[in-house]
């Protein structure tokens, strides 16, 4: 089957919608499929075509950059026409992007998977109407867990199931059980992650456990002010390392006795939650209902309130304090995350793929 993927956000900038389109791609070739992806800011991926580039876009207490307009739009249309695709697949259908110059672009069977969980946006509700003929007119509709599923439901109605973001759990399956006293977080330093939350919850982890030692893993428009908050006295102990490759995540879940994921809110499922998890590491996150659907609290780490910094700062030193609970929780999630991995959700998405295809073949318009 000939795909074609497409990816509303910059592709030369780390997220979670971009880390999943990637390793769908590369699942789905391995089950010996030709996939193509299309994107802003990639004009030097292989197999992924560049539609232009980007702009930064304030978007759910997080940024997202799109690109957008009547040149995008002609590339959009332009890519369709020469690579020719069985079946498209469309992320976050109705960002203001590249996605929805696709779904405005062709009649060939469409694809969609929703992220975002934003039960409460005023402008997804007022976009609403002009919306609903297009998500009628998908093929196949999917959300990557029941929070972000809610979200679109609510506003423009049912239709939707549910398969999760995967996890490539062979990247982590040398690694060792965890040890030592290290708390790693990874992920964008801008509010909605809640970097600044764990950098003021180390002083109080200081006190609980002298040996705690924190790694700080990312980039983003906060980077700044949380090394800047950290005590002076307390500097030697935390390490900004700065974007890593994907394929280096192991090294740095290697180095960790519990992963850190504090984020605030508008999180639909938490792609590092799930990693830490497949690394074998017990997992402190907030208490939001995107992590709550997939960590076991008490089982494979713990639920923190999000935003409080002593709590966070006591969960993870309960962890520290007890390394036997923390491998113990590791196990766990490592089995847990099989569920999760790629080899596996592909296998679901190609069947979603298959349904619209063969519902396209049995008489729909002819694409063009």
């Amino acid at each position: 089957m000939k795909v074609l993927v497409v990816c509303p956000y910059s592709w030369a900038t780390p997220g979670g919608v971009g880390a999943h389109v990637a390793n769908l791609a590369d699942a789905l070739r391995v089950r010996g499929h030709e996939v193509r992806i299309v994107a802003p800011d990639a004009a030097e991926a292989p197999g992924v075509i560049s539609v232009g580039r980007s702009i930064p876009i304030p978007y759910n207490g997080s940024i997202a950059r799109l690109a957008f307009g009547p040149r995008v739009a002609m590339r959009v249309r332009v890519a369709i026409r020469r690579y020719r695709p069985d079946v498209i697949h469309v992320h976050e259908p109705f960002a203001p992007s590249v996605s929805l110059a696709t779904l405005l672009s062709t009649r060939r069977p469409v694809v969609a998977t929703f992220h975002a969980s934003a039960p409460r946006s005023r402008a997804y509700r007022l976009a609403s109407p002009p919306l609903r003929p297009l998500y009628r007119r998908l093929a196949g509709r999917i959300a990557v867990s029941d929070e972000a599923r809610r979200t679109v439901e609510s506003v423009l109605g049912d239709g939707l199931r549910v398969i999760p973001n995967g996890v490539n759990v062979s990247l982590f399956a040398g690694l060792a059980e965890p040890s030592g006293s290290a708390v790693l977080f990874i992920g964008r330093f801008e509010p909605r992650k809640g970097a600044r939350v764990l950098i003021d919850a180390f002083p109080a982890l200081k006190r609980l456990r002298p040996d705690a030692t924190l790694i700080m893993v990312g980039e983003g428009s906060e980077r700044r002010a949380c090394e800047q908050a950290v005590p002076d006295d307390l500097r030697d102990d935390v390490t900004f390392v700065g974007r890593v490759e994907p394929w280096e995540l192991a090294q740095a879940m290697g180095e960790a006795a519990v992963v850190a994921v504090p984020s605030l809110g508008g999180e639909s499922f938490g792609i590092v939650l799930l990693e830490g998890m497949a690394a074998g590491r017990p997992v402190v996150a907030s208490n939001i209902p995107g992590y709550a659907a997939v960590l076991r609290d008490g089982v494979d780490g713990l639920l923190v309130p999000p935003g409080d910094a002593p709590a966070l700062a006591a969960g993870l030193a309960s962890i520290l304090g007890d390394p036997e609970r923390g491998r113990s929780m590791g196990r766990a999630g490592r089995q847990r995350a099989g569920r999760y991995d790629w080899a596996v959700v592909a296998g679901e998405i190609e069947a979603v793929y298959t349904e619209a295809v063969e519902g396209a073949q049995r008489g729909r318009r002819k694409p063009r």
